[in-house]
């Protein structure tokens, strides 16, 4: 029974629990009910909610997209890479560009030229560095050409897509406008603050200075320049001015108590304790009804307050006084008319002091350039003017004018004090014609070495091509040892002439090293032969001892290395009368791959004394020009120590009077494994592998277009070519090329902006090699190639063997020397080594420039009178630049020379008259030797 009672109080209590349990599951029920009913209607006011956010978010984009096309400034998206993909219309409002021309175009394409790298490099910079916004001004090019200024701004983005730039571009040229003229407004203000007879110091509202000029700082002895005063507490300025006046502490009070009124005060008259009066001026500066600061102008009348105190005081005395010295006196009224005259004065103008009383002063004065005339009474006056004598000659006086007052102290005319100084203006005319014709003298002295230069240049040319002429005579071999030493000398005396007579070249620094392999070795011997021919009939001995680790070739300068063995064993020849001159070449270090050698010049000749040892060097100074009989121009020694300093070199004197000397020269030189041509003018065979290579030649000149064409069609190498910078773009960004050869001065688009172009955007020839082709040899033409990313420079004009050796060194390939004829050129008129070095032996070739030259380039000479005749100075020196190479390639080379004199003025300092002058005499002889190229033409076609 007990357990049935334990058993139904426990199935009760399960029963219960049972209960219990299903309660709590139908709770939970009901709530996953009431969640599931609530999810429901959050999903379906999800649905609506996106529904509507999708609206308003196309609303919006709706709206931001006519607010993008509604604003007033042109808003786009580059590329990092610089290529439009997004632009709003306001580009065809403010350039006149569809927005379908510009996307998918370069940024740089709209920038004006001048200023595409500076742009280029500010957004480089922005990329390198991480910045997300910058801004920058700089003018682009509307569709018509004309220039507007924009001010950018530009930031970065990162888009699921990559990073792009986001600009907004402000047309800015107005405010710029308004700006610039402001600006000058500014300067010139500042400058007219600068420069008055005053003392000057500006003050903003808090008292701080902004501005102070020399005269100030000199009044009150201020031991800073007036640019290290700005900024500074004028309070403590204050401080220091006080203790230079009589009662330092009513001059602090003053100032203060004018600061307070900030109202205008002038004329104020201050005393220093050391004697000096001054004048101040007090000017507020006030800007649309708000004080901005204010101006102080201090002026030193100590001279006008004596002499007014003196002229009040004794009066009657100094009158008296000034009749018995040389001053004129007169006394004026207020309207200028003469009162009195002194004795002096009427003995100046030779008019009797009755014939001047009543009389305006102006009758006696010079109308034109006269400082008097601007003279009005009120307060002391000092100048310089011409007055008219009775006789009407004119004289000079200086004219110190001071006002009379009368006994309430009223002005009632000018006392007015002339000295003649006309003697003085006469020495002064004098000087100034003196100083005329001394700079005449010095530009004749100039024209004299032009002439001399051309004057020598004329034979030489007739030695030089006779020697070329006696090398066809088949010389036996002491005549071709003596042969190969004239013209060695001769070239290198033309060369000398060409580079160093004209020493304004040598100063300007324009002398250009030109480093390529060479026999040195071989070059010492031959300066050895030439001397000891030339020394054969004398009592001097010439030796050479060279190092032996000295041998094979070195690179270097072998010319300018020449010419200072030359002048330095040329200046031991010149003071040595007999005994011997001792050359010494050794090895005095290695240093890496450079090699410093020692080359050592001693002679047993004349000395030089130990107190003109300094004066060796210098320009047109020898040690005794007046004692040897062998002077010389004074140019040798100077030109030898610059050349050597221009190498990185060395040299130093040693001498003793009537022992000898010693020069010393120290040079860098590096080692060269490449062996070198026997004769660098033979032309070379091409390589195999060359004529699988493919250049690009870009060159506008018809000419050299067809003197490229020719060469490179000889040695079989595939080239295309490109009449304009912009051409050579597209074909470089279509096809690739092993070389790329860039004139510099071309239409459209020029050599500089060209290789930029295909250096900064990517294509298959960004690290293709890009040779310069120039006219121009200067060191700045170079620069300005390399900085462009050009990699060589190429003169024109250029033999085949100089284009030929680029090539090769471009596309690393290399051909050994060959034998080659000469040219035969029957007009002695035309340069004949300047054609053999073109055209070798290739009389077809030659035949076919001059037909070239003769019907398409010598039309283009008639523009160069309408482009004097224009003054468009600009387009005269890129026409004069084109046009002087093709006279050289026709034996034409003075004319060569004198169209490049042309150019140069016209690009450096145009002068119409002058160049006129030019052109003309060039024009004369140009037409004297048309007929002389037409007949070459004919025998060269026969």
């Amino acid at each position: 029974m007990e357990n049935f009672d334990l058993l139904k109080r426990r199935l009760n209590r399960e029963q219960k629990a049972r209960q219990q349990a299903e309660r709590v599951l139908e709770d939970k029920a009901w709530e996953l009910y009431s969640a599931n009913q609530q999810l429901q209607y959050l999903n379906e006011n999800l649905a609506q909610q996106v529904e509507q956010g999708v609206t308003e978010l196309k609303e919006t984009d709706a709206r931001y997209r006519e607010l993008i096309d509604s604003v007033q400034d042109i808003i786009y998206r580059i590329s990092p890479e610089g290529y439009f993909t997004f632009m709003n219309p306001m580009i065809e409002v403010k350039l006149g560009y569809l927005v379908s021309e510009i996307i998918g175009q370069h940024f740089i394409r709209l920038i004006r030229p001048d200023f595409r790298t500076a742009v280029i490099e500010f957004y480089q910079h922005m990329l390198d560095t991480g910045q997300d916004n910058t801004y920058i001004e700089f003018p682009v090019l509307t569709k018509t050409g004309q220039t507007v200024w924009i001010g950018q701004t530009v930031r970065r983005i990162n888009t699921t897509s990559g990073t792009e730039l986001v600009a907004v571009a402000r047309d800015m040229t107005s405010e710029r406008d308004v700006r610039e003229a402001l600006r000058a407004t500014q300067s010139r203000l500042a400058s007219l603050i600068i420069n008055l007879q005053k003392g000057v110091l500006v003050e903003d509202g808090n008292r701080q200075i902004t501005l102070a000029n020399q005269l100030f700082c000199d009044l009150f002895s201020i031991p800073f320049a007036p640019e290290e005063m700005i900024d500074v507490d004028s309070a403590q300025l204050v401080r220091h001015m006080k203790r230079q006046f009589v009662d330092p502490d009513e001059f602090e009070r003053d100032t203060l108590a004018i600061l307070a009124r900030q109202e205008t005060v002038l004329d104020q008259t201050l005393y220093f304790a050391d004697g000096r009066v001054l004048q101040r001026d007090f000017i507020p500066i006030v800007q649309e009804g708000r004080y901005e600061g204010h101006l102080w102008k201090y002026g030193d009348v100590t001279e006008q307050f004596l002499a007014r105190e003196a002229t009040r005081k004794n009066e009657e005395k100094y009158r008296r006084i000034l009749n018995d010295m040389d001053l004129g006196l007169i006394e004026l009224n207020r309207e200028r008319i003469i009162q009195r005259a002194f004795d002096r004065f009427c003995a100046m103008v030779g008019y009797s002091e009755e014939e001047l009383i009543g009389r305006p002063i102006s009758e006696l004065l010079v109308p034109d350039g006269t400082v008097d005339a601007s003279i009005q009474p009120g307060g002391q006056q000092y100048g310089e003017c011409q007055l008219i004598r009775r006789d009407g000659s004119r004289i000079w006086v200086i004219v110190s004018e001071v006002p009379q007052l009368n006994e309430h102290s009223q002005i009632v005319g000018t006392i007015a004090v002339h000295y003649d100084i006309t003697q003085r203006k006469v020495l002064e005319q004098e000087l100034g014609q003196a100083q005329a014709a001394a700079e005449e003298a010095r530009q004749a002295e100039k024209q004299f070495l032009a002439n001399m230069s051309h004057e020598i240049r004329t034979p030489l040319n007739a030695i030089i091509g006779m020697a070329h002429l006696l090398f066809d005579t088949r010389p036996n071999r002491q005549q071709l040892e003596y042969l190969e030493i004239l013209k060695t000398s001769a070239d290198f005396l033309y060369s000398l002439i060409s580079d160093l007579l004209d020493m304004a070249k040598i100063e300007a620094g324009r002398i250009d090293v030109h480093k390529q392999p060479f026999d040195l070795v071989g070059l010492l011997r031959t300066i050895q032969r030439v001397f000891q021919i030339k020394l054969e009939q004398r009592p001097i001995e010439l030796e050479m001892m060279i190092d032996a680790q000295i041998g094979g070739s070195y690179v270097g300068d072998e010319l300018l290395l020449n010419q200072i063995l030359l002048n330095l064993i040329g200046n031991a020849d010149k003071f040595t009368e007999e005994g011997c001159i001792d050359v010494r070449v050794r090895l005095q270090k290695e240093e890496g791959d450079v090699s410093w050698i020692e080359f050592s010049v001693r002679d047993t000749g004349i000395g030089i004394p130990e107190e003109k040892i300094d004066l060796i060097f210098q320009k047109f100074r020898q040690v005794n020009a007046n004692g040897h009989k062998e002077k010389g121009t004074g140019l040798g020694l100077a030109i030898t120590h610059q050349l050597v300093s221009l190498q990185g070199g060395r040299i130093t004197v040693s001498s003793k009077e009537g022992s000898g000397t010693t020069f010393t020269v120290t040079l860098p030189f590096q080692r060269s494994d490449e062996t070198l041509l026997v004769n660098p003018r033979q032309i070379q065979p091409i390589p195999a592998d060359l004529t699988a290579c493919r250049l690009l030649v870009a060159e506008d000149n018809i000419m050299n277009q067809k003197y490229i064409s020719s060469l490179l069609d000889k040695w079989a190498i595939p080239f295309v070519i490109a009449s304009d910078g912009k051409r050579a773009v597209e074909m470089a960004q279509q096809q690739h090329f092993d070389l790329i050869l860039m004139d510099i001065q071309m239409p459209v688009m020029d050599g500089y902006e060209a290789t930029i172009t295909i250096r900064n955007t990517q294509n298959v020839n960004q690290q293709t090699p890009i040779v310069a082709l120039t006219a121009s040899a200067m060191t700045d033409q170079k620069t300005k190639a390399s900085w462009a990313g050009m990699d060589d420079f190429v003169t024109k004009p250029f033999s085949p063997n100089s284009l030929l050796e680029t090539i090769q060194r471009h596309t690393h390939t290399r051909a050994a020397a060959a034998p080659a004829e000469s040219l035969s050129i029957a007009a002695p008129e035309l340069d004949q080594h300047r054609l053999n070095e073109i055209y070798g032996s290739d009389q077809a070739y030659a035949a076919d420039m001059f037909a070239v030259f003769l019907s398409d380039v010598l039309p283009d000479f008639a523009q160069i009178q309408n482009l004097i005749l224009e003054q468009d100075w600009s387009a005269l020196g890129k026409l004069a630049h084109k046009l002087k190479p093709t006279l050289g390639m026709v034996g034409l080379t003075t004319l060569e020379k004198k169209l490049h004199a042309i150019e140069k003025q016209a690009n450096e300092n145009p002068d119409q008259d002058e160049l006129q002058a030019q052109w003309t005499s060039v024009q004369a002889e140009l037409e004297r030797s048309v007929p002389i190229v037409k007949q070459e033409l004919a025998r060269l076609s026969v």
